[in-house]
């Protein structure tokens, strides 16, 4: 028996296709010719800034168990697979086959697969790496994919990793509306969080597992382990019959593209955390997006609570100057504006004191004082009692947020961002 990990990427379009659907297909062909799936197949999402992303930036890899004389068909029935599903027609679809031979996998590659998840990689790097560490590759077209596919394989998912159920529909139902029972949506929901998550989005009512582009997937459930992911398929009814699902192994939901940095190591392109001090209130600009700055000891920046983030932008309004707070979020450089980091979530580790001043209450009338002028004190308007100015009174006005980590919805969340019901319980 031989071990052979299977990585691809880059199969789909903005008009099409998916290539967690080419993986699924793949896992299928692999079982009918007598192969055995190692573990979960793996859907690994990359750098979700990288401004050349397929359009939802994921990778799939398979580790297979099979005979000696199975391997050779295994690699041409894949080649074949992705030649017939992948939408070559397409300027900017260019998929990469990657094989590579036994149980080890190097700890160049590990390093490679986290610089894809984080930061940016050219073909040349990957094809370097390839030859180095012995990988067979297959190049279609410029072959871009190769990158995705070797950072499939070698993310291992050895820390935090979550699994998604994906449902497909058949073909002739491709770019047609979604036919789900929304209240069965909604009690699977309510029978399975958090344990299953981003389901519906509760600030709007918005489903949220089924995706609204042509692809091929009728829906996906996000779980914590496969049995709930299971339970939770079995629950949603389907008004629309299902052509093969299909679970993976992932890094959703991990912040694993989440780089811990000080405002000058900021580059575009990339996803940040950053603690720092609130400098500048957050102001509102056209469109309803909320913009503050934050400073640390390296330099300040701009963070940006844009207009789909509903609510989560009144949190944001809430902050002032002094404030402590943890920003996450990607970078995206934009045609004359500094750089952003648009916000996904925020912790808010320290509030500042705002203080206030009252007028006195009259110490005869126990009213409220009027102010008797500039500089003058404090009158009474009632009996007349007068009072000096030092008799102002100063108190810590309330504020609108407390100690916390804040998120945007699920409309607004990326696949790798880490929703607070994954988060452990923490006293603040």
């Amino acid at each position: 028996m031989k071990r052979i990990q299977i990585g691809f990427d880059d199969t789909d379009s903005k008009d099409g296709m998916c290539t967690t659907y080419v993986g699924a297909v793949v896992v299928d062909r692999i079982i009918e010719m007598g192969a055995k799936i190692v573990d979960y197949p793996r859907l690994i999402r990359l750098n979700p800034n990288w401004i050349l992303k397929t359009r939802g930036n994921c990778a799939i890899a398979i580790e297979v168990e099979a005979e000696d004389d199975l391997i050779d068909r295994i690699k041409k029935m894949v080649i074949r697979t992705v030649e017939e599903l992948a939408e070559l027609d397409h300027e900017t679809t260019n998929p990469g086959v990657v094989f590579l031979e036994g149980e080890n996998i190097p700890k160049e590659l590990k390093l490679f697969s986290r610089k894809v998840i984080q930061d940016i990689v050219s073909i040349d790097e990957a094809e370097e790496l390839a030859k180095k560490i012995g990988a067979e590759y297959h190049k279609f077209k410029i072959g871009r994919g190769i990158i995705g596919a070797l950072a499939a394989i070698g993310e291992r998912l050895e820390q935090d990793f979550t699994y998604e159920l994906i449902a497909y529909r058949v073909p002739s139902n491709r770019g047609k509306e979604r036919r789900i029972d929304r209240e069965s949506v909604f009690k699977m929901d309510e029978m399975t969080y958090p344990n299953t998550f981003d389901n519906i989005d509760p600030s709007t009512g918005e489903i949220r597992i089924t995706p609204h582009t042509p692809c091929p997937i009728l829906y996906g459930i996000r779980a914590e382990n496969p049995s709930i992911a299971k339970m939770a398929h079995k629950m949603v009814k389907a008004l629309e019959p299902i052509e093969r699902w299909i679970i993976y192994k992932t890094n959703q939901a991990t912040d694993e593209h989440i780089i811990y940095a000080k405002i000058s190591e900021v580059k575009p392109y990339r996803s940040f955390a950053i603690k720092g001090e609130v400098c500048e209130k957050p102001r509102i600009i056209a469109g309803g997006h909320v913009i503050f700055k934050i400073k640390d000891d390296s330099g300040v920046i701009d963070c940006a609570a844009y207009e789909p983030t509903r609510k989560f932008r009144e949190i944001v309004k809430g902050l002032t100057i002094g404030d402590v707070v943890r920003v996450y979020g990607g970078v995206k450089p934009k045609p004359n504006l500094p750089l952003t980091v648009n916000l996904e979530k925020i912790e808010v580790v320290k509030l500042s004191q705002i203080l206030k001043k009252l007028n006195p209450i009259c110490p005869l009338c126990k009213r409220r004082m009027k102010s008797a002028g500039k500089e003058k004190g404090f009158i009474c308007k009632n009996c007349k009692q007068k009072l000096p100015k030092e008799s102002v009174i100063i108190e810590e006005a309330p504020r609108s947020i407390k100690l916390g980590i804040y998120e945007v919805p699920p409309r607004a969340r990326r696949h790798l961002a880490k929703p607070l019901a994954r988060l452990p319980p923490k006293t603040w």
